[in-house]
């Protein structure tokens, strides 16, 4: 699975496998509740703890985590 963390300083791909959506979002709000936000680690955290990398591809991601607004999305292409 592709994954795209939206943030206001930078987009990031990952990639990584997770059985299904359901499993993606717990990923993401345990991540939300333990990152540091002065460190501002949520993507090394996230890929830490759950096996994701940072990946530079040209595909489109599957889904899209606004961190902003802690929305998680399937984008329309």
């Amino acid at each position: 699975m592709i994954l795209e963390l939206e943030s206001y300083k930078r987009d990031t791909l990952l990639i990584g496998k997770t059985g299904n959506i359901l499993e993606l979002k717990r990923q993401l709000e345990e991540t939300e509740a333990l990152y540091d936000r002065e460190s501002d680690n949520f993507t090394e955290l996230f890929c830490r703890m759950f096996n994701w990398s940072i990946n530079d591809t040209d595909e489109q991601p599957q889904y899209v985590y606004d961190m902003d607004t802690k929305r998680l999305y399937k984008p329309k292409y």
